[in-house]
């Protein structure tokens, strides 16, 4: 495992150097902002008060701003295997199955960066404002007669099952799945010599709900933005929403799963050339 994780390590510090993950970066955090923007009008025009924890939970319950942040994450992993002298390298040194165990690992690096960086800007922002505390205060307006259950900004079944540091993960939850299998599909065209197909895809996998239901499309279905956020994982499955959170957790492990198994299959017997890309 040491071997992976420093050729997993060599491969997170080139990507977090490069001029494109700096600069798109800086347009995440300026989308963490005009999100908080939103959030701080939601409460001056409703007058209520929130906690730190409850914030960002309100914030990754609707991905902050999905849609957006995956174009930008998108942009900065547009190349997988990264086109990097050391992968030669790494090759040579080590076996195929560890080289690719690296990758993976390195993509997972890649999605934990992103949710903290999300993480950071959310948290920055609110502290102007946050009130002290802990708890849900919906529930506690709920109690006070204050408002109706309806009237809430978090739903009464996310209050009923978790508490807001409990409510934060599971929000996390599918956004971490659905951009790890993002950059592994990506990954996976890459082993197979056409990387940019992988970013294609995706590209039309985060507008494809949009496009289709924009015309008349007779049959109904679920689109994968649908299973990128908490709010739509959860939204229509009423009684059930656990059983509906465990079961897409479920699938998505199956299809990395089937992922990884196909990336192994094909670097046992591809030819694998990397050559110096071009750092931006």
């Amino acid at each position: 495992m040491q071997g992976v994780l420093a050729m997993a390590a060599a491969n997170f510090d080139s990507w977090l150097h490069s001029p494109r993950t700096i600069i798109m970066l800086v347009f995440i955090a300026a989308i963490c902002y005009l999100q908080m923007c939103g959030y701080r009008m939601t409460l001056e025009e409703t007058g209520y008060t929130m906690h730190m924890g409850e914030t960002l939970f309100y914030e990754f319950n609707f991905g902050c701003n999905m849609p957006m942040t995956t174009a930008l994450f998108l942009v900065m992993v547009s190349e997988l295997p990264r086109r990097i002298a050391f992968q030669q390298y790494a090759l040579v040194r080590s076996s195929r199955m560890r080289w690719m165990a690296a990758q993976v690992v390195y993509c997972m690096m890649m999605v934990a960066a992103m949710l903290l960086l999300i993480l950071l800007c959310i948290t920055l922002l609110a502290l102007p404002l946050i009130t002290p505390g802990t708890g849900w205060s919906d529930a506690q307006r709920i109690a006070a007669g204050v408002i109706e259950p309806q009237e809430a900004l978090i739903e009464p079944y996310i209050m009923a099952r978790f508490t807001p540091a409990t409510a934060l993960l599971a929000a996390m939850l599918p956004m971490m799945f659905f951009w790890l299998t993002m950059v592994l599909v990506i990954l996976l065209f890459g082993v197979w010599g056409a990387p940019v197909v992988g970013v294609v895809a995706y590209r039309f996998i985060v507008v494809a709900h949009v496009t289709i239901y924009f015309e008349y499309f007779p049959i109904p279905m679920s689109m994968p933005m649908h299973f990128a956020t908490l709010r739509t994982v959860m939204s229509g499955y009423e009684g059930e929403e656990m059983r509906r959170l465990v079961g897409v957790a479920a699938g998505y492990l199956a299809l990395i799963a089937a992922l990884v198994g196909a990336m192994l299959l094909r670097v046992r017997g591809a030819e694998l050339n990397f050559y110096a890309e071009n750092r931006f």
